[in-house]
């Protein structure tokens, strides 16, 4: 797992935030052609300028974005696709869009921002991803937004190209997305999980969380982001603090080297019960997590 970052609800700002984050570590960003919540172009300024600036090139930076449908668009605005245009068309222009504001001739990972109204739909979205991965264009494809584990599983078995990634809201209403999360190991998806700390705010207040964070020299948040990662989680990160995002590359560093933050599986356990994670048993072992990471 890694620490990606987000650039939701950014708006003009982005740029300015998409910088300090590659400025400070980040080389994971995430972003969607959904003009609504995001500015993909923005992110597009920002880190090209940060790889200029820090002398890196486009293949140390990871870039994520998503295919919005209609439904997730602000029709009143100016739209990424032609909404006349037929499904696959406008996922074709959708990913044309992307590559123009982001400034490059490849996506690293393209998720679709959510389920379509039909599986016939579903379908021409997902052939129209795996075309733009036989032709380069993409690297890997994905899902966000799926909740159904027998849906998940239904586009698995039919997806020629097998979907890399799913992201998620990770929280207490959908049990933490437990099913979903034994079947991406089983088959070797990563997981993404987003409103991470947003949904999470009892577990930041829980004196044992503030009182175990402060021994390892971490926030409760950061805490939170070390717990899900020894989940096998990749966490977005959306802050616009300079020094919360060092704080949180300086956690990402740790377990790149190795470091324990959890000393056990009890420990591992004990925060568990705390977020509220159904079928904990369930889970992988402490020792398996950590050779993972």
């Amino acid at each position: 797992p890694t620490i990606k970052y987000g650039t939701a609800w950014k708006a003009e700002k982005t740029s300015e935030y998409v910088y300090n984050a590659i400025k400070a570590g980040f080389r994971h960003i995430d972003t969607a052609c959904q003009p609504k919540h995001y500015s993909e172009d923005g992110v597009g300024e920002g880190y090209t300028k940060a790889l200029h600036d820090l002398g890196l090139l486009r293949k140390d930076i990871c870039l994520q974005t998503k295919y919005t449908s209609l439904d997730g668009q602000d029709v009143s605005k100016p739209l990424p696709y032609d909404k006349d245009a037929s499904l696959e068309d406008r996922v074709r222009q959708s990913l044309e869009s992307s590559l123009r504001n982001l400034r490059t001739d490849y996506i690293d990972s393209l998720i679709m921002h959510g389920s379509e109204k039909s599986w016939d739909d579903n379908s021409v979205v997902w052939k129209t991803f795996e075309s733009f991965v036989d032709d380069g264009k993409v690297h890997q494809i994905g899902i966000s937004n799926f909740y159904d584990i027998d849906a998940i599983r239904y586009l698995y078995e039919n997806a020629r190209i097998k979907p890399a990634v799913i992201q998620n809201r990770f929280y207490k209403d959908t049990g933490y997305d437990t099913d979903i999360r034994a079947f991406c190991r089983e088959h070797n998806m990563e997981y993404q999980s987003f409103w991470t700390l947003g949904a999470n705010r009892h577990f930041l207040l829980n004196q044992k969380v503030q009182q175990y964070a402060v021994e390892k020299n971490l926030s409760p948040e950061t805490l939170l982001y070390a717990f899900v990662m020894a989940l096998g989680i990749t966490p977005l990160d959306g802050t616009t603090s300079v020094t919360h995002a060092e704080e949180d590359m300086n956690l990402l560093q740790r377990v790149k080297k190795g470091e324990k933050i959890f000393e056990s599986n009890e420990d591992l356990t004990e925060f568990a019960t705390i977020l509220g994670i159904p079928n904990w048993d369930n889970e992988k072992g402490y020792e398996e997590e950590e050779e993972e990471l």
